[in-house]
């Protein structure tokens, strides 16, 4: 219920405003002087520590943190149900009570893992893995769905640019986070921000005198989201005519003529996405990276060694490469 109580509103595009991850708030939030804490704390003395742990992965019992961070843990069947219900998209629902019902707990190279019955457990897995598959393919990378993040991370792109010379202003929580990051103190400031906050400054800045984040919130505002390009020709040949043209007409490429790779996705998902390794920076990883299946003895067998269908998805990973620009801009281009 708290893993992801660290996630503001707009949440991936705060995180890339203040530079924190998400999951330290959470802890800050878990431990800190919050009636979260005052909860946990009421229940049990030392709890608020105990849930943590779990959360980041370092509680001695290593079952309980694969049924929150694996490839079979409780935050995917959360989204996933819940996200096909907000959506009204069937394809990310499952038979959530027959997997619980073949759930198992084993050992794989002396490791403790959260999996299913060989037997009673192949079916729902292929399902659970499969609606996971749907999901990012329809939902989560469907090109409205990036478009629209790409414009939010936009719209704060531009917004921290102009706040450095007071062109703009950010809520006050929000500037004394990027004052001072993350303590006990602006625990608070972070608790303070809602969606209605930020909200009420894209209305504000819809009016700003500067033209782009005044077209960018617009857009915001009445869902006039960024279209998708098609590119029927060398990527790079697209990319030196459209920048010419924007070029020519002052048209600023940063901020409308946006490349989005599906994988750079923040669901994390390494049973179907084609993670791209990053020198020098952590990726974020589950305390468990595979299905097992257990036999009656015990015995371990990794999901897609049983299953022709987990393999074929396993070997064709989701890679999906869009541009977006303005649909008058994209008429404009295309007009040459």
């Amino acid at each position: 219920l708290l893993h992801d109580i660290g996630h503001g509103p707009f949440s991936h595009a705060l995180e890339k405003t203040t530079k924190i991850n998400h999951e330290k708030w959470t802890i800050g939030i878990i431990l800190g002087e919050t009636e979260v804490n005052y909860i946990l704390e009421r229940y049990k003395r030392g709890f608020a520590r105990e849930v943590a742990d779990v959360i980041q992965r370092t509680h001695t019992s290593k079952a309980v943190v694969k049924l929150l961070s694996s490839q079979l843990d409780t935050d995917r069947i959360d989204y996933l149900l819940r996200d096909s219900k907000m959506t009204g998209a069937g394809y990310g629902s499952f038979d959530l009570e027959w997997l619980i019902n073949t759930l198992r707990i084993g050992e794989v190279n002396g490791d403790t893992e959260v999996g299913l019955d060989l037997i009673k457990g192949l079916s729902i897995a292929e399902d659970f893995v499969m609606a996971r598959y749907y999901m990012y393919v329809n939902v989560y990378f469907h090109r409205a769905t990036r478009s629209a993040e790409l414009l939010i991370d936009k719209i704060f792109e531009r917004a921290l640019e102009l706040a450095k010379d007071r062109k703009i202003f950010f809520p006050d929580d929000l500037s004394e986070i990027l004052k001072c990051g993350i303590n006990k103190n602006t625990i608070k400031n972070y608790i303070n921000l809602t969606d209605n906050t930020f909200w009420h400054y894209i209305i504000n800045w819809s009016k700003n005198e500067d033209v782009i984040i005044n077209d960018l919130c617009n857009r915001m505002l009445s869902r006039r989201f960024f279209k998708e390009v098609v590119v029927e020709k060398d990527i790079f040949d697209f990319v030196f005519e459209v920048e010419a043209i924007y070029k020519g007409k002052g048209i600023p490429r940063q901020y409308y003529l946006l490349r989005d790779e599906a994988t750079s996705s923040f669901y994390k998902d390494p049973y179907i996405l084609q993670t791209p390794k990053q020198e020098g920076k952590e990726t974020e990883r589950e305390a468990s990276e595979q299905i097992f299946l257990f036999d009656k003895k015990g015995n371990s067998e990794e999901l897609s060694n049983k299953s022709e269908l987990i393999r074929q998805i396993r070997n064709k990973k989701i890679l999906i490469e869009r541009f977006y620009m303005p649909e008058e801009i994209k008429n404009l281009v295309q007009g040459g």
